[in-house]
């Protein structure tokens, strides 16, 4: 199992306090056959400089510096420098488990897309309770069919989403794919949901072996607003063009996560007061469109999800 290479892309941007937590996570993986790809995406503290630390120390990482292009933009020239037979992402801000490339390569051995599970967590130096926990978990592996993962794909959190971290990929079907420079907020989802295209067989194992650290000061947190979330919405609409040539119900699928996420950005406009009439009135127009697609497919969204059909009949109500 050892004799396939694997490539993992890592973008780098002003992570200098947490990237070498993150770099010793992977060099000390069970499967050793690996080449780390570190994109530094033009940082203005020191990870460059720990990046290169670690590349004098280990053949098997390479740093590449580049001008500032946001995430695409690095994954993008990731994707440019990879050799191995398979590919996969990890964030210079999460953790991974000793196993976590090892199971994400038995996953391959029943899929064109393999899938393992994962854990959001605080910020914390030791993880050693949480290797104690879930590294020897008796993983329940699942053969996925092609609907069965779409479903998921749009229905996060089920078999980790649209979520691009989460997943090995063969190169050989990535050929073609990119992230869109465009895209700043939900840009996993669109380069998935191009890779499932191209895939027969989807395998998810249980066993968790990604730490996801939360930032309270990320993009997502409901303390911050940015509004490069607003370019999400042009993903969904993408995403609603990829799905009409794959088949009415991965359509529907796909414009009913097109809702929720639009329910999530029309309460941003009121927590956070924000000013941008045009967005608004497009996300208004959205929703009406998308609500019985919704509606018809809410069952294979989470309990959360679920709550997005009442609040948007409390919108109306309230006039919001």
């Amino acid at each position: 199992m050892q004799n396939k290479l694997v490539s993992i892309i890592m973008p780098v941007y002003n992570a200098q306090n947490v990237v070498g937590t993150c770099i010793e996570s992977i060099l000390n993986q069970t499967y050793k056959n690996f080449e780390l790809i570190i994109i530094n995406d033009g940082s203005k503290d020191n990870s460059l400089e720990v990046c290169r630390q670690f590349m004098e120390k280990d053949k098997r990482v390479k740093v590449i510096n580049q001008e500032n292009s946001g995430a695409a933009g690095a994954r993008n020239t990731g994707l440019d420098n990879i050799s191995g037979e398979y590919v996969t992402f990890i964030d210079a801000d999460d953790y991974v488990l000793p196993n976590h490339i090892e199971n994400l390569v038995k996953t391959m051995d029943f899929a064109d897309l393999g899938i393992v599970n994962f854990k959001r967590i605080k910020p914390q130096k030791d993880y050693t309770k949480y290797q104690n926990k879930y590294l020897y978990k008796r993983a329940k592996g699942k053969q996925l069919n092609k609907d069965e993962f779409l479903k998921g794909l749009f229905a996060y959190p089920l078999y980790g989403g649209g979520l691009l971290w989460n997943k090995i990929y063969k190169k050989e079907l990535i050929k073609g794919i990119k992230f869109n420079p465009e895209y700043k907020y939900h840009e996993d989802i669109n380069f998935v949901l191009q890779y499932a295209i191209k895939c027969e067989k989807f395998y998810y194992s249980d066993l968790v072996t990604y730490l996801y650290i939360v930032n309270a000061s990320s993009m997502t947190s409901q303390k911050h607003f940015s509004e490069k979330r607003f370019s999400g919405l042009k993903v969904m609409k993408d995403n609603n063009e990829i799905a009409k040539n794959i088949s009415p119900k991965v359509l529907s699928y796909s414009r009913a996560w097109q809702f929720l996420v639009n329910i999530e950005i029309l309460f941003a406009f009121k927590h956070f007061k924000i000013d941008n009439k045009e967005v608004h009135d497009d996300v208004l127009k959205t929703l009406k469109e998308t609500y019985p697609d919704f509606k018809k497919n809410k069952k294979i969204f989470n309990l959360f999800r679920r709550l997005a059909g009442p609040a948007y009949q409390l919108m109306k109500l309230f006039k919001f």
